[in-house]
């Protein structure tokens, strides 16, 4: 029994001993593993902390990256405003003056019911006050009600009458939607003008007009004005010269400056394949020629080889045919214009004197015979050959010569200025002027003379002594 006793107390003790070495692995392995997990969760949070930093200064490259793109953006919206400012400022200086006017042109009311428009003038100075337009912006007819209290004023802001306002002026104006009563007119300087046109291109069926290079729209609000009043626009053609006004791409207003009328030859047939010259228009000459030139007075000219140029002037006027015959070419002409210094002389043509020559002579294609004269002058006389449809001729005249004469000491020679004359007696031409006079004679003294002739455009005449003779003695010397 006490042994058995014993040996349970021997393994109650072994138990013990069991349980605590199993319990220390256990605490051991515990505390092991919760070592590796506080490392582990050391680790991942000082991993975290990094990547934190990095993105930290990612985010730090990218935000200053941001605000400095932003910065020279604004930098680059602020210049452009500047500039844009700027062209703007300039282009308004080099405006007329619109004060109390703006740009829009929309026929909107504001709130107050007013409308701002750009109108093309239709009809004007109506006994009641009434100004017909039409808003270039929608072409819609509007009619404005005037009284005494509205300013008009041109487009460079002086004060002008209702009666000054005239067709196809283009204005602009604020009125009341419904009384249509404008705050005020001014003639606009929005618009642009092209003056003294001609061969403008006109498609009326696409209802454009060309200018040069430049191709505008109209519409049938267009105007047409010929001597301030309305024309027809069917009637222009590209010869006329007009005046050009538009908006934009459209043209509202032509003014017919100059109409046209048309040249017809006739008994031109030695002519046909020539050329027929009126002005700046150059055509070819054929069996039926017909041009249309501007009115007024214009000078036809047809040419050919081999031929002589026929040239006449005829007067053209609008719509009418003017014609030309070119059989009269059979006896040709040519315009002269004489130009004679000293311009008061005296000039002959074929006998015929004329003292005012100014003008061109009209004479025949040939040989003349010409003379110009003037007292005190030496007489130009000459011939001319007419071959041209327009010819200059020059005839300069020299004052007459005055002589000297001298008649003694015979046998002499005579020399002035130290130049050989000849044996007196004897005459020589002399200017007006003082004058050496030398003579000369073998077996006599010379002698010099000093004289003095006056411009008197006459003769002069001289008898000097008689030289001395030279002794014998001295002729030995």
């Amino acid at each position: 029994m006490d042994i058995k006793i014993g040996n349970e107390e021997e393994d109650n003790k072994e138990l013990k001993n069991r349980k605590y070495r199993t319990s220390s692995k256990v605490n051991n392995k515990t505390v092991s593993q919760n070592l590796k997990k506080q490392s582990g969760s050391n680790n991942r949070y000082i991993e975290k902390s990094r990547k934190v930093k990095s993105n930290s200064g990612k985010m730090d490259i990218v935000t200053k990256m941001t605000i400095i793109g932003g910065l020279g953006l604004l930098c680059l919206l602020i210049i452009i405003g500047i500039v844009t400012m700027a062209i703007k400022d300039k282009a308004s200086k080099g405006k007329p003056n619109t004060a109390g006017t703006e740009k829009t042109t929309e026929a909107v009311a504001d709130e107050a019911g007013f409308i701002r428009a750009l109108g093309l003038v239709r009809l004007a100075n109506m006994p009641d006050g009434t100004l017909e337009i039409i808003n270039i912006e929608n072409n819609e007819a509007v009619e404005l009600k005037l009284d005494g209290g509205i300013e008009i004023k041109d487009e460079y802001g002086s004060q002008l009458t209702l009666e000054q306002l005239k067709l196809g002026d283009i204005i602009e104006t604020k009125y009341h939607k419904d009384s249509l009563r404008p705050e005020y007119v001014q003639i606009t300087g929005q618009t642009w003008e092209r003056k003294n046109i001609q061969n403008l291109q006109y498609n009326k069926e696409n209802n454009t007009i060309q200018i040069g290079n430049d191709i505008f729209q109209y519409t049938e609000d267009m105007v047409c004005l010929y001597a301030d009043e309305e024309y027809d626009f069917k009637l222009l053609d590209s010869v006329d010269l007009v005046s050009v006004k538009g908006y934009k791409d459209k043209v509202w207003m032509i003014e017919l400056e100059k109409s046209h009328g048309v040249i017809k030859l006739k008994n031109h047939e030695a002519y046909i394949g020539g050329t027929i010259e009126v002005g700046k228009t150059i055509d070819e000459v054929k069996a039926v020629t017909q041009i249309k030139v501007l009115v007024g007075v214009q000078t036809v000219i047809l040419n050919k080889d081999k031929m002589q140029p026929f040239t006449t002037e005829v007067i053209i006027e609008e719509g009418k045919e003017v014609v030309v015959d070119a059989g009269a070419a059979l006896v040709t002409a040519g315009a002269v214009t004489f130009r004679l210094s000293p311009s008061n002389a005296t000039l002959t043509v074929d006998g015929k004197v004329y003292k005012d020559h100014s003008a061109p002579i009209t004479l025949d294609y040939g040989t003349h015979s010409v003379k110009a004269d003037l007292k005190g002058y030496v007489t130009v006389e000459k011939q001319i050959s007419v071959n041209k449809a327009q010819m200059t001729v020059d005839l300069k005249l020299n004052k007459t010569p005055m002589y000297i004469h001298v008649d003694q000491p015979a046998g002499a020679e005579l020399y002035i200025d130290a130049n050989y004359i000849g044996i007196i007696p004897v005459q020589s031409p002399i200017d007006a002027g003082n004058h050496n006079i030398t003579l000369r004679k073998d077996g006599y003294y010379s002698k010099i003379h000093a004289i003095k002739v006056e411009d008197t455009g006459k003769d002069v005449y001289f008898t000097f002594p008689e030289l001395v003779k030279m002794t014998e003695n001295t002729t030995g010397n």
